[in-house]
């Protein structure tokens, strides 16, 4: 409800429905408000008029401090108390009691909620400039995903020209994605993940074709920063957050894990990265990995267990192509560039401030 609501002889109208001459009163939905206060407009009159017959001595002046007196509890007792008490247990109390009692309109408001949010999905589908379906779902007891033309559900919405791509998440298990820098690699994953989530909704998904198996679980695991409340340090934190996605994880979930064993030597990361990613290829889950340590991705390839894919450049240009295969490029240099920081900057500032000739 928007206020002011007054209450008539024909029931609750709003300030356009009675006239100038309609009986009503106002009708406070909730049983205190900022008007209920108006009371304290009397008592400084009375006040006043108090401080007047003290200082006068004349009768209207004690005239008008009993007046007023009597209207600052009027307005105490009944706009602030009785008023919105009579509200709450004559309209408020008995359509909430109604509200829980009363299943066939119970029913009625969750059908109103559904149907609400079945029309926003096809609002969605009608407004984004890229395919969209409605996708197969299935129950496997194995997880599996797979979409044409899938496009970012944030960054294609206003970008007509968005490059889309093949995805097949289908009995490989594991996904090693490889690739430069800003070429691509987390948008897949999030594309991957964001259209799960979309169609185990009932969403239309940013494919021109799609089917994908209910996840009883959708796990994301992306880098952060050290907080000053961490006792192990980066690496003990990703790992406990890696701990609880692995014991978690059973054969229908989708883990995506953004790097890996991050914080320690490169040969404890390899062997680590291999004793995780080893044991969630045997829980059969479907597992994908975003990372730069190509030689990971060459043991794997090697014992034939999972998929390899990387992001595709054309020179150092990005195409935002995911293909087969794996990337030994990282192209730091060229992000190094594009942001001011590279070995040149560095060289070119510290001789303008003095600190190298």
């Amino acid at each position: 409800m928007r206020g002011p609501i007054w209450r008539t002889f024909r029931g609750l109208k709003s300030k356009e429905d009675v006239g100038y001459f309609t009986p009503r009163l106002k009708f406070r939905y909730h049983r205190f408000t900022l008007d209920t206060y108006g009371f304290l407009l009397p008592i400084v009159g009375a006040v006043g008029g108090m401080k007047m017959g003290m200082i006068s001595g004349e009768m209207a002046s004690a005239i008008s401090f009993g007046l007023s007196v009597l209207g600052a509890y009027w307005a105490l007792l009944y706009g602030g108390i009785a008023k919105p008490r009579i509200d709450f247990d004559t309209v408020i109390d008995p359509l909430r009691k109604k509200t829980l009692r009363d299943l066939p309109f119970i029913g009625a408001i969750d059908a109103v909620g559904k149907l609400d949010e079945l029309m926003s999905f096809i609002a969605y589908a009608k407004a984004t400039p890229h395919p969209t379906t409605l996708p197969e779902m299935s129950g496997s007891d194995t997880h599996y995903f797979i979409a044409e033309d899938a496009t970012n559900t944030v960054q294609s919405k206003n970008n007509p020209n968005y490059v889309p791509n093949y995805v097949c998440l289908s009995d490989a298990k594991l996904t090693l994605i490889t690739g430069p820098n800003s070429g691509g690699k987390t948008t897949f994953c999030k594309t991957v993940v964001q259209e799960q989530l979309k169609g185990q909704i009932g969403c239309y998904v940013n494919a021109s074709r799609a089917k994908m198996a209910i996840a009883d679980r959708v796990y994301y695991q992306a880098p952060r920063f050290d907080s000053l409340q961490d006792e192990e340090g980066r690496f003990g934190t990703e790992l406990k957050r890696t701990k609880e996605i692995f014991y978690s994880t059973t054969p229908q979930s989708l883990v995506i894990l953004d790097e890996l064993a991050e914080g320690t030597t490169l040969e404890e990361k390899m062997q680590h990265s291999k004793t995780v990613l080893n044991g969630l290829y045997d829980i059969g889950n479907n597992t994908l990995l975003v990372t730069h340590n190509h030689q990971l991705v060459d043991y794997f390839n090697g014992e034939g267990k999972g998929q390899c894919l990387q992001v595709q450049f054309d020179g150092d240009a990005p195409t935002h192509k995911v293909v087969q295969g794996i990337s030994r490029v990282s192209h730091a240099d060229r992000v190094a560039k594009k942001i001011g920081f590279s070995a040149e900057d560095i060289d070119a500032h510290l001789i303008k401030q003095g600190h190298r000739k």
